[in-house]
């Protein structure tokens, strides 16, 4: 994608640092002993040959071992204090909630300063932690597809198109799929760096006494992850299923800027006799799914609100939340409200950043009660200062929905399944004995 290395090499570039002489102080952290194993732990998952490619961005260095990472080590220093890095916008508070949290603590954070402000040194290569073995995953986040699909054919970004929406779709055939499977992930391939985004649904012909069944598969925008299913919760695929897919292609106009594309997606199956108790949805709050498509944010406004809700007519297991905003979008909190008057903010993501557009996995899908509504508000910020941050915005005009980046979204994401009957009965007598002291 075409912020694929722009986000690390702004931030990386601007604190580069070629020689820091070491002190005798340095001695007490050094890489190997206290540096190189939060490295592993946190930052090898993506910096390092092959690592995870999130929605089509590769990390633009590797950080395997001190030669690697004494050249960055200013920079290094710089993100995890400011927590830029590891990519992850959500308050801390929701600690421990989400299956792929992305932080690091005070301590490591403060483990990585030291080293760099006493030297940055190497230290004992015994004190060297054995290297982290990672599978090979060719740059899938979600692991190598089981199937992989892409675009019939090449296509073609002329050098005159500066923003594109073309649609494709591709069949699932009996020859990719011989058999039905229940679906544990799937993961949207951009295949070019001018893909803005990707939206991916599924349409199955009727069979027997099943009707024609149409769901959302998984997306792609900058910083994305892949849609993944927690164990027993998941979407069937089978032969004869067809695959839309929106593409939307944004690049600068002129001569030698056209690109050939052919983007796919990859499909992780459960092993075959899996019980699978759930049916997933993915979309946004509200009837119809597509979050609020009509506000207008004024000219120069550093703190526009723009709010959407939807109440829960079934008692519902909410797997995750996805709040979606532009380059203007600044914070963005999902409250809830339950049916017996207590309310708990759900998560609130302070430092959005259109760089990472993360979906958030609950650890444990969340019981949310029949009647429950959910309010989505987001902020955003009109003014000089994201003017100072993206300088191609105009922000002496007024911003709408719409799909360029230029302008804005406000869609509140989530992924959920109903339930009833005695399942329903146990998470709402579990959900009773929580801790309301801080709702």
């Amino acid at each position: 994608m075409k912020v694929s290395t722009e986000f690390f090499r702004a931030v990386f570039a601007s604190t580069m640092v070629i020689s820091i002489t070491p002190t005798v102080a340095s001695a007490a952290t050094t890489f190997n002993k206290d540096v190189l194993p939060i490295i592993q732990e946190n930052c090898l998952i993506c910096h390092r040959p092959g690592g995870d490619s999130t929605a089509g961005m590769a990390a633009p260095m590797s950080l395997m071992n001190y030669k690697e990472a004494r050249p960055w080590a200013k920079a290094i220093s710089k993100v995890v204090a400011s927590r830029e890095m590891p990519p992850w916008d959500a308050t801390l508070d929701t600690h421990g909630q989400f299956i792929n949290e992305r932080t690091i603590t005070q301590e490591q954070i403060d483990t990585i300063v030291r080293w760099v402000e006493t030297g940055a040194v190497r230290g004992n290569p015994q004190d060297m932690p054995d290297a982290k073995e990672f599978p090979d995953s060719d740059g899938w986040v979600i692991g190598i597809p089981d199937l992989e699909v892409y675009l019939d054919e090449p296509y073609w970004v002329a050098d005159d198109v500066i923003d594109i929406q073309p649609r494709f779709t591709i069949e699932i055939t009996e020859e990719m799929l011989p058999e039905p499977r229940w679906m544990k992930a799937i993961e949207c391939r951009p295949g070019s760096e001018v893909v803005h985004h990707i939206f991916s649904t599924a349409t199955a012909p009727a069979y027997g006494e099943h009707p024609e069944e149409r769901f959302a598969l998984a997306s792609v925008a900058a910083g994305e992850d892949p849609q993944q299913y927690p164990d027993g919760f998941g979407n069937l695929l089978r032969a004869g299923t067809t695959v839309s897919i929106s593409m939307h292609y944004n690049k600068e106009q002129g001569p030698g800027t056209g690109k050939w594309d052919q983007s796919g997606l990859g499909f992780k199956f459960y092993p075959k006799g899996t019980e699978i108790r759930h049916k997933v949805t993915w979309n946004a709050l509200g009837v119809n799914g597509t979050g609020n498509m009509h506000f207008e944010i004024p000219p120069g406004h550093p703190n526009w609100e723009v709010g959407f809700s939807g109440t829960f007519e079934e008692d519902t297991l909410l797997l995750s939340v996805h709040p979606h905003m532009h380059y203007r979008g600044k914070d963005f909190r999902y409250t809830a409200y339950y049916p017996d008057g207590t309310t708990e903010e759900l998560i609130y993501v302070d430092r959005y950043n259109y760089s990472w557009q993360t979906i958030y996995f609950y650890r444990e899908p969340k019981f949310i009660p029949k009647g429950t509504r959910i309010d989505a508000l987001a902020r955003f910020d009109n003014s000089e200062t994201i003017k100072t941050k993206v300088p191609k915005l105009n922000i002496m005009r007024s911003v709408g929905f719409a799909a360029p980046s230029e302008d804005e979204m406000m869609i509140p994401y989530i992924s959920y399944t109903h339930v009833d009957g005695e399942e329903a009965a146990a998470h709402r007598e579990k959900w009773n004995k929580r801790d309301t002291s801080t709702d």
